[in-house]
C-alpha cells in the first residue's frame, strides 16, 4: 500500500507539473501577445487621467521579454513611489521568504537529504528524502539540530525585519510630505465616556487640538443619503435603457425605409413617448418581489427631488445646531501638526479617562466606515462579538468541504473502504494524477477565494472603524482560515486517508502509521505550490480577470455612462489583508515541512519568486492604490510567521513522541518554549512603537537604541499632567507652545518652498531639553552613518539592524516627492465628517447624448421635477450603445488626494 501511495504521489506531481506548465505557457503567451495592444488592461497606470504625473507608470521595453529585466532592475525608490508603502512591503515579504527558503535549503538539504535517503524506509519518489524514509531512531537528532538552526534563523529574520519596518515607518512619517498630510494630524477616539463628550472637557485634555468634532447619531440623514444614491443609480439605468430602446426602434424603421418598405416614423422625433407608450415605461422598486413598483419618469424624479430637499433640511439642522442629535461616543481631534497628533496619540491609552477607548490615526475621510463611527459602545461590543462568533463557527464548519478535498488527494487509498469508488483503481495513471494532484488544488483555491468577501462583510458588521482597521481584521481572520483549513485540516485528512485501512485493521499501530504518512502528505502541497507558482502567477500577468471584466462582463453589465467611466478610469486596488493571508500560508507550509519534507522548500521558493515578479508588474502597471495602510500589514504578517514556527516544532515533537525518542521530545519542547519567549519579547518591544512615532524622531534625532519605546512611554505618562497645566494659561491651540505649523523644517516638519535637502535643516533645529541618551548627537556623525551599498553593508545591517534605522539610511529608498510638503490648499481640503453631512450637492443624472434629441427632452423633464441632468461627455454610437468621450468626467466630479 505504501508503494501505491507513493506512486500515486509521483504521478500526481508529474500531472500537476505538466498541467501547470501548459497553463503557464498559455498565460505568458497571452500576456506577451496582448501587452502592447490592450493598454487599458495591461498598462492602465501609464496614462490614467486620475493619477498625478509622478504616479503614472513609465513605459517598459516593448520586446517580448525585455520588460522582465527592465522591471526587476528598477531602483527601490522607483518601486516605492509606484506601488506605495503597502505594495513595497508586500513585495519585500515575498522576496524575504524566498531568500529565507534559499538559505534554508543550503543549510538543510546537504544534511537531511543524506540522512533520509539512507534511512532504510524503502520509499520511492520524493518520499525517499523525507522524514518518513528514516527508520533509525537516533538519526532524528539530525532533524532536531537542523530545526534549531533553521528556526533560530527564521526568528532572527523576523527580528531584523521588525526593526527595519519600525525604523522605516518612523522616518517615513517624519518626511515633509507625510507629516503634512491631513491623515497625519487627525486622531479618532471611540468609546469616550459620556461625561467627556463636551468640547470644553476635551479642550482641557487636548488643548493643542485645532478642531474638535464630537460624532452624533446621523442615522436619519444617512438613510436618506444612501437611498438617494441608490435611486440615482436606478434612474440613470432606466433612462439609459429607455433612450437605447428608442434609438434602436428608430434605427430599425430607417433600415426598413431604406429597403423600400412603407414606414411611418414616430413624431415628434425627439419625444420618448413617440417610441415607448407611457404604460411601458420602466418602473423601479427598492425591495424585490415585495417592494412597491414606482414609475421612473414621474414618481422616481419626484422622489429624488424629495430626497434632495429632505437631506438639505437635515444637513441644515445639523450645521446650525447638532444638540438635538444623540452623542455616540466617538471624537475626531484635528491638530495643527504631526508632532501634536503623536503626542496625543501616545497619551490616550495611558489615561484613566480612556480605558475603554480605541485610538486611530493615519486615515483619510474616505477611509472611515462612518456607519460604525455612529454607533454606541454597547452596540459596537455586541456586533463585534457576533461577528467573531459567526467567523469562528464558519472556520469550524468550513472544515467539512476542505476535508473532502484533502481526502481526494489520497482517494486511491479510500477505495478499499468505499466499494463504489473502486472503479477509480482502473483509471489510467495520468487521469489518476489529475484527480489526486490537480483537482484538489483547484477546488481548495476556489473554496478559499469565497472566504475574504465574507470576512470583510462581517468586519464591517462587527464595527471596524476604518478601511485600514478592516484590512487588518481581514488579514487576521483569513490567515486563521488558511492555516486551519488549507494546512491543518487538509494535512490531517490527507495523512489519515492514506493510512485509514491499516489503522482499522491494526488500531495499535495508529500513531506509527500516522507518523509515517504525515511527511508524504506534503505531496499535496507540492502540487498546490505548482498551481500557485505557475498558474496563479502567470494568470496575474495575463490579467485573466481584467480581460474578462473588460471584454465580457464589462460590456454586459456596464450600460450607463457612469458605469462605463468607472470601468475605464477607476483602478482596482489590492486587498492587502487578503494577499498577506493567502501568501502567508506559503510561509507556514515551508516552515512546517522544512524539516520533515525539505524538498518543498524549493517549490515554495520558486512560487514566491514567480508571484513576486507577477505582483511587481501588477502593482506598478495595473493596480490602484487608494487606502494607505502605511505598511502596517507587514509587521502583522511577520508576527503571524510565529504560527508556522510553532506548528513546525509541534509536528516534530509529535513525530518524536511517535518514535518514543524522549530525548528529542524534551529538547524540541525546550526549543518551543524559547520560541514562545522570543515571540512575547518581540511583542513587548515592538508593539508600542509600530503605530507611534517617537518625539525624538520628529525633532530630528532618531532614538536608535530602543526605537523610541522609552520616549513613547514617557510622553504618554506626562502628557495629560503637562497639558492640564498648560490649559490654565490658555485654551487656544494657536498659543500652545510647539504646535505652530510653521516650525523649523526637518525630517519631521514640512520645509518651505525650494528646500531640496531636508537634512540640512537638522543643523538649524532648536531642540527642547530632552534626554537623547543612546542617540547620535552630532549631525555629521548622523549623516556619515548613512546608506552604503554592497554585500558587506547588507551583512552588517543584518547582524546589527538597530545601527541603521536613522533617516539617512532610509532616504535613498524614499521617493523624491516625499521631501516636499503637500500644498496647504490640499492639506486643508478634507473634512472629517460623514458624507451625509459633507455631501451638500444634489446629484446630477448622467445620460448619453443622441442624434434624435431625446436626451434634450429628458433634461427638460428632469428640470420640471427639480432634478439636474447632463448629457455631456457621453454619446450613443450607431449600435445604440453608450460611449464616454476621451478625457470625460462625470458631472459634478470632485477629485480626491492621490499620492
Amino acid at each position: 500500500m505504501a508503494v501505491e501511495q507513493t506512486g500515486s504521489s509521483t504521478s500526481a506531481f508529474v500531472s500537476s507539473l505538466i498541467f501547470n506548465l501548459v497553463i503557464f505557457a498559455i498565460f505568458v503567451g497571452i500576456f506577451i501577445l496582448l501587452r502592447n495592444k490592450c493598454l487599458n488592461v495591461y498598462r492602465p497606470r501609464t496614462d490614467n487621467r486620475l493619477l498625478p504625473d509622478h504616479l503614472k507608470a513609465p513605459p517598459l521595453a516593448p520586446s517580448a521579454f525585455g520588460w522582465f529585466t527592465d522591471l526587476l532592475t528598477r531602483p527601490k525608490s522607483f518601486v516605492l513611489q509606484q506601488v506605495g508603502v503597502d505594495g513595497y512591503f508586500f513585495l519585500r515579504y515575498l522576496l524575504l521568504w524566498a531568500y529565507v527558503g534559499f538559505f534554508g535549503g543550503l543549510i538543510l538539504w546537504p544534511i537531511l537529504f543524506a540522512v533520509n535517503a539512507s534511512g532504510g524506509g524503502n520509499k520511492t519518489g520524493f518520499d525517499i528524502i523525507s522524514y518518513s524514509n528514516n527508520t533509525h531512531k537516533w538519526r532524528v537528532f539530525a532533524n532536531l539540530f537542523c530545526s534549531w538552526a533553521f528556526f533560530a534563523f527564521v526568528v532572527y529574520v523576523i527580528y531584523t525585519e521588525l526593526v527595519y519596518y519600525t525604523g522605516f515607518r518612523h522616518n517615513m512619517q517624519c518626511t515633509p510630505f507625510y507629516s503634512s498630510l491631513p491623515s497625519s494630524k487627525v486622531l479618532l477616539i471611540d468609546n469616550v465616556d459620556q461625561g467627556l463628550l463636551f468640547e470644553d472637557s476635551l479642550r482641557r485634555l487636548f488643548p493643542a487640538a485645532s478642531r474638535i468634532a464630537i460624532t452624533r447619531d446621523t442615522t436619519e440623514a444617512r438613510e436618506t443619503w444612501e437611498k438617494r444614491g441608490k435611486l440615482t443609480g436606478k434612474l440613470e439605468g432606466a433612462f439609459t435603457k429607455v433612450l437605447s430602446k428608442c434609438i434602436k426602434t428608430r434605427s430599425k424603421l430607417e433600415k426598413k425605409a431604406e429597403k423600400g418598405s412603407d414606414v411611418e416614423f414616430p413624431t415628434p422625433v425627439n419625444s420618448i413617448e413617440s417610441y415607448i407608450p407611457e404604460k411601458k415605461l420602466p418602473t423601479y422598486k427598492y425591495k424585490p418581489i415585495i417592494g412597491k413598483s414606482k414609475k421612473v419618469f414621474n414618481e422616481g424624479l419626484d422622489e429624488l427631488d424629495e430626497f434632495n430637499r429632505k437631506l438639505d433640511t437635515e444637513q441644515g439642522k445639523i450645521k446650525e445646531s447638532s444638540d438635538s442629535l444623540a452623542k455616540v461616543g466617538s471624537v475626531f481631534l484635528e491638530f495643527p501638526s504631526h508632532l501634536e497628533l503623536q503626542r496625543a496619540y501616545q497619551a490616550v491609552n495611558k489615561s484613566d479617562n480612556f480605558k475603554k477607548s480605541r485610538r486611530f490615526q493615519s486615515f483619510m475621510p474616505e477611509d472611515v466606515i462612518w456607519k460604525n463611527v455612529g454607533i454606541g459602545y454597547v452596540a459596537r461590543k455586541s456586533k463585534r462579538a457576533g461577528a467573531k462568533a459567526f467567523l469562528t463557527l464558519m472556520i469550524i464548519y468550513w472544515a467539512i468541504p476542505v476535508a473532502v478535498v484533502g481526502c481526494i488527494s489520497n482517494i486511491n487509498n479510500l477505495t478499499n473502504m468505499v466499494p463504489f469508488l473502486r472503479f477509480i483503481n482502473n483509471m489510467p495513471s495520468v487521469l489518476m494524477g489529475i484527480i489526486t494532484g490537480i483537482l484538489p488544488s483547484v477546488l481548495l483555491a476556489i473554496l478559499m477565494s469565497l472566504v475574504p468577501p465574507i470576512i470583510r462583510y462581517w468586519g464591517k458588521q462587527g464595527g471596524c472603524m476604518t478601511l485600514q482597521h478592516l484590512d487588518l481584521w481581514t488579514q487576521q481572520w483569513f490567515y486563521a482560515f488558511q492555516v486551519i483549513q488549507v494546512f491543518l485540516v487538509t494535512t490531517c485528512t490527507s495523512a489519515a486517508s492514506s493510512s485509514v485501512t491499516k489503522i482499522i485493521s491494526q488500531p495499535s499501530m495508529a500513531m506509527t502509521l500516522l507518523s509515517q504518512n504525515l511527511p508524504p502528505a506534503s505531496n499535496f502541497y507540492i502540487s498546490y505550490m505548482l498551481l500557485q507558482g505557475l498558474s496563479i502567477s502567470s494568470g496575474m500577468l495575463a490579467q485573466v480577470v481584467g480581460l474578462i471584466l473588460s471584454f465580457v462582463l464589462g460590456r454586459i453589465l456596464d450600460k450607463t455612462p457612469r458605469q462605463k467611466w468607472n470601468r475605464q478610469v477607476n483602478l482596482s486596488p489590492p486587498s492587502w489583508g487578503t494577499l498577506y493571508g493567502s501568501f502567508g500560508l506559503f510561509t507556514v507550509i515551508m516552515l512546517c515541512y522544512s524539516i520533515i519534507a525539505p524538498i518543498i522548500i524549493a517549490f515554495t521558493c520558486i512560487a514566491f519568486m514567480l508571484i513576486y515578479t507577477a505582483m511587481m508588474y501588477s502593482l506598478v502597471y495595473v493596480s490602484g492604490h487608494t487606502t494607505d495602510n502605511r505598511g502596517r500589514n507587514y509587521p502583522l504578517a511577520l508576527f503571524e510567521v510565529f504560527v508556522g514556527v510553532y506548528l513546525a516544532e509541534i509536528v516534530l515533537i509529535i513525530l518524536f513522541v511517535m518514535q518514543k525518542n524522549w530525548a528529542c521530545v524534551v529538547l524540541e519542547a525546550v526549543w518551543l518554549a524559547l520560541t514562545v519567549v522570543a515571540h512575547l519579547y518581540f511583542r513587548r518591544i515592538f508593539e508600542p512603537v509600530l503605530d507611534t512615532v517617537p518625539i525624538g524622531a520628529i525633532e530630528g534625532m532618531y532614538p536608535c537604541k530602543d526605537l523610541g519605546r522609552e520616549q513613547v512611554f514617557q510622553e504618554g505618562q506626562r502628557y495629560f499632567v503637562k497639558e492640564s497645566d498648560s490649559s490654565k494659561k490658555s485654551t487656544s491651540s494657536d498659543s500652545y507652545v510647539g504646535t505652530k505649523s510653521d516650525s523649523k523644517s526637518g525630517p519631521g516638519h514640512a520645509p518651505g518652498a525650494g528646500h531640496e535637502d531636508a537634512e540640512l535643516d537638522f543643523k538649524k533645529m532648536q531642540l527642547e531639553d530632552r534626554d537623547y541618551s543612546g542617540m547620535a548627537t552630532n549631525f555629521e556623525e548622523y549623516v556619515s552613518s548613512g546608506y552604503k551599498d554592497g554585500m558587506r553593508y547588507v551583512i552588517q545591517r543584518f547582524l546589527h539592524p538597530k545601527r541603521y534605522v536613522n533617516y539617512s539610511n532610509y532616504r535613498p529608498l524614499m521617493p523624491q516627492f516625499w521631501s516636499l510638503p503637500l500644498s496647504s490648499s490640499l492639506a486643508a481640503t478634507p473634512r472629517y465628517q460623514p458624507p451625509e453631512i459633507t455631501d451638500d450637492k444634489a446629484p446630477v443624472l448622467w445620460v448619453a447624448r443622441d442624434q434624435l434629441g431625446l436626451s434634450e427632452e429628458l433634461k427638460v423633464v428632469c428640470s420640471e421635477h427639480g432634478v439636474s441632468c447632463s448629457d455631456a461627455d457621453a454619446v450613443y454610437d450607431e449600435k445604440a450603445k453608450v460611449q464616454v468621450t476621451d478625457d470625460s468626467y462625470p458631472p459634478g466630479y470632485e477629485s480626491t488626494i492621490m499620492y
